[in-house]
């Protein structure tokens, strides 16, 4: 996985990081990308859904800022909820 790749479909889950004590989202398991990545998207669309609702992303790019960990950005910051 290289920074600038972009990855298609993916799911992913709401869950409450520890050492920021904040909602975010991860890919959901079985997927080729690490569960302790977290996914950049819109706080108004995570807050607004209980911890371990279910989404997915049209798209999401890899990314790292210069001080930080690999992270990936979903395209627009959306991620759509999946309805069961």
């Amino acid at each position: 996985m290289e920074i600038g790749n972009i990855y298609k479909n993916i799911k992913c889950e709401s869950f409450l990081d520890s050492e920021t004590n904040r909602i975010r989202v991860r890919p959901s398991s079985n997927q080729i990308f690490s569960e302790n990545m977290v996914i950049e998207c819109s706080r108004d669309i995570r807050e607004s859904h209980p911890i371990g609702t279910k989404f997915y992303c049209e798209e999401v790019k890899v990314c790292k800022k210069p001080q930080g960990r690999i992270y990936l950005r979903a395209k627009d910051q959306m991620i759509y909820l999946i309805e069961d």
